[in-house]
């Protein structure tokens, strides 16, 4: 039986907090945190970042355009609503594992030519095109938070690489990447677009259910009461970060990639309580689609690098058959377990 735990997760923070400075450096400095983040990643999947150097109004700026997207009229935000041939705009009816999450968001996604329209053909990749708010003092900060997350996933998945003793090829990562940043709202209003679940163990209606991440790995930013629980030994655990700091969690992509060293940890998110108003931001950090994700050979001796335990598949094929389930009940959704050998 999974259990709610209240008690305060200070055994997570002693483990899993750890410092950019440190991985940006050198020598036997940067080796310890190293060991010290595959042991985050090992035990806990979570991990919080600091001394990224992002400044606090990046920050700041970002929420003031996501609050400002959401208090649109109703009829302003649908008019940018996602559908099942393009995946990226508005949508307040989000299934996760076919359950309706008590939210709304906004998903923009990595546009492979920066300089041509959102719509323009190049632009229009497997995920579909960007729908932004015309108001430039909306979509201009949301747009450059994108731009900064890329670089910093970018950084991140490669210590992760090398925690994981795996090849550090990131080349391919700058420009043929298929990230995309959601920008979730959670309020009262959305707690009525969700019955109350049986059995799920949570105090109010979740604002996302239960799942793990699709994809190699998650930057998450919060604005407000923290929401967001890791299930860890059979208790659901809240995450509770430092001011500025990011939360960053590995994806199923990843865990295939370690060969199941580093597994995708099972999370949620509650829903909003009596009058509180939550924003939160979340990068997710997405391979090509044409890569092949299959296990990588580790140097480490102590890795899950036996016999591979997964057939090779394209992102392409796992986040279309994902996306599928996205809007409609299409019965059980993809997981890594179908491509297991």
């Amino acid at each position: 039986m999974i259990e709610h735990s209240k008690k305060p997760f200070s055994e997570w923070r002693d483990v899993a907090v750890v410092d950019a400075r440190v991985l940006r450096g050198s020598g036997g400095a940067r080796d310890q945190e190293l060991q010290r983040l595959r042991q985050a990643v090992e035990r806990w999947g979570f991990f919080e970042l600091q001394g990224h150097g992002v400044e606090h109004q990046r920050r700041q700026d970002l929420f003031a355009a996501q609050r400002g997207f959401f208090a649109l009229p109703d009829a302003e935000k649908l008019s940018l609503r996602r559908t099942a041939v393009n995946a990226r705009g508005y949508n307040p009816e989000e299934l996760t594992k076919n359950s309706l999450d008590a939210k709304e968001i906004l998903d923009i996604g990595h546009k492979p030519d920066p300089t041509a329209a959102d719509d323009a053909l190049v632009n229009r990749v497997a995920d579909g095109w960007n729908q932004m708010p015309k108001d430039a003092g909306i979509s201009e900060p949301i747009l450059s938070w994108l731009d900064l997350c890329e670089p910093l996933a970018i950084e991140v998945y490669g210590w992760l690489l090398c925690a994981m003793g795996a090849d550090e090829d990131l080349t391919s990562l700058s420009d043929g990447h298929t990230s995309f940043l959601r920008l979730n709202a959670y309020s009262d209003a959305y707690q009525l677009t969700q019955q109350k679940s049986t059995g799920t163990d949570s105090p109010a209606p979740l604002g996302i259910h239960r799942h793990t991440d699709a994809g190699l790995l998650t930057l998450l930013v919060e604005d407000g009461h923290h929401a967001l629980q890791v299930l860890h030994e059979g208790q659901w655990r809240m995450i509770e970060p430092a001011p500025d700091a990011f939360i960053i969690n590995t994806g199923d992509m990843l865990q295939v990639l370690s060969n199941d060293w580093f597994v995708a940890p099972e999370h949620r998110v509650l829903g909003s309580v009596g009058s509180q108003y939550r924003l939160s931001a979340a990068y997710f950090f997405n391979p090509p689609y044409e890569q092949v994700i299959q296990p990588k050979p580790s140097k480490h001796v102590d890795s899950n690098n036996d016999q591979p335990r997964y057939r090779g598949f394209t992102w392409k094929e796992f986040r279309g058959r994902r996306q599928a389930g996205d809007y409609e009940d299409l019965g059980e959704e993809v997981q890594i377990s179908h491509y297991s050998i």
